[in-house]
């Protein structure tokens, strides 16, 4: 252990003489502080919340990730490079040692300086407002419905020959893409309902609905309506916001002790269809807990993040030169956040292309690998005012942060052993 910390005091040295971690920490403040100045929100304070959070602090995460995971990557290789790798290895230690030690300071810049950061964005965002915790309709999976709709889909005259001759594991994907975006329309007066389950806090008056609605035009109208959750109800009555969330009170009806768990009613009281995607579309929103801690947990997951990237490039550096393992670490970067943009956007879902299919084949393995990287599912959550869940927070902590760098500096001192010999 001892050999461990002392390597990671002497790269933090390092860092800090070379002026780099002021040099970071310098450009993170200024685009904290400037970006609110430069972009305008919408006027509103969630507006406002999002500008912070996703460009303020998601821009200075960007930037601490992609220095860091530079240097990561040019730190093995460097040394290797200039025969001074020897050098480090004064005392018995291994080389997994070396990695792991100069993982751990790096990611200990990255959490200082993003820390900075995260206590700025409190002190500058409106954080009076309390997060909530989402709840989804009770449905079954996309991918069991498109097992269902299978063989009735192939069935259809009206399905394309081309689409009946291509492998059923394409039209598979396929019909789960569409369950997952599968409408429901709700004609004027009809009543609907979604099944939630046990929602926690039910019994209390911290429940909201928010909900989207859109046409076959994916325009904005105008929606008016009431929902009702067992001895709950709310009004809704829009017409310019595309997300309204709608406070549930009590109306007067009891419930009976040991009923199963109410279901979410809507009744259209518009003049107009409506039509929204359940499992997108509507959720029950429970409020839980304050911002501050909400963006604990989300710096928590940041730098885990952060941890999974910095070890991946220190890997890349022990086996790759210099200038190919830093080039080859941001081009995953930037492959890992157009990835699923790339799928979304292709127009040719079926893929009869060869040369296409294998490049949309590379493309998912990409974005299922990246998927830590790419989702910043904590940032999302923490500008929509969605709770992150301190599950999630834990299972996220324990594979990013501790498991994976230990197995990449394991592989680190493999792969060095093998280039030193």
């Amino acid at each position: 252990m001892r050999p461990l910390l002392e390597i990671a005091r002497l790269e933090l040295r390092r860092l800090w003489r070379s002026r780099a971690v002021l040099a970071l920490l310098g450009l993170s403040l200024a685009w904290m502080f400037a970006t609110p100045h430069v972009l305008k929100s919408d006027g509103t304070p969630d507006g406002a919340r999002e500008l912070y959070v996703h460009f303020s602090l998601g821009g200075a995460f960007a930037l601490t990730l992609i220095a860091l995971a530079s240097s990561a990557a040019s730190s093995l290789s460097r040394e290797r490079d200039e025969k001074r790798l020897q050098l480090t290895l004064v005392r018995p230690v291994r080389f997994f040692a070396v990695a792991l030690a100069r993982t751990i300071a790096l990611v200990a810049v990255g959490a200082a300086n993003l820390a900075v950061c995260a206590v700025v964005l409190a002190f500058s965002a409106d954080t009076a407002i309390r997060c909530s915790r989402v709840v989804s309709p009770v449905m079954i999976s996309p991918r069991a419905e498109a097992e269902l709709m299978y063989d009735e889909f192939m069935k259809d005259p009206e399905t394309p020959p081309e689409v009946k001759k291509t492998k059923k594991s394409v039209v598979l994907r396929l019909l789960t893409q569409k369950a997952v975006d599968n409408y429901q329309s709700i004609a004027p007066g009809e009543t609907v309902s979604w099944d939630f389950g046990e929602v926690p806090g039910a019994d209390s008056s911290r429940l909201a609905v928010r909900l989207r609605f859109t046409n076959d035009f994916d325009m904005r109208e105008e929606v008016r309506g009431t929902f009702v959750y067992g001895g709950l109800s709310g009004v809704v009555s829009n017409i310019t916001q595309a997300v309204v969330k709608v406070p549930l009170v009590r109306n007067g009806e009891e419930e009976s002790p040991g009923a199963p768990a109410p279901r979410l009613s809507f009744t259209n009281a518009g003049e107009t269809s409506l039509m929204l995607r359940p499992r997108r579309d509507i959720n029950i929103l429970v409020e839980e807990d304050s911002f501050a801690a909400n963006l604990v947990r989300a710096y928590l997951e940041l730098v885990s993040i952060m941890a999974l990237v910095i070890a991946f490039a220190m890997l890349l550096g022990a086996g790759l030169g210099r200038s190919v393992a830093v080039f080859t670490c941001i081009s995953f970067i930037f492959a890992s956040v157009v990835s699923g943009d790339i799928i979304e956007q292709y127009p040719d879902q079926l893929e009869t292309d060869r040369i296409d299919s294998i490049g949309l084949a590379i493309t998912r393995a990409v974005q299922f690998v990246s998927r830590p990287v790419a989702s910043l599912r904590p940032l999302a959550a923490l500008s929509s005012d969605e709770m992150v869940e301190g599950g999630e927070t834990a299972q996220v902590f324990a594979l990013d942060f501790l498991l994976v760098p230990l197995v990449a500096s394991l592989l680190c001192g493999a792969v060095m052993t093998r280039k030193k010999q």
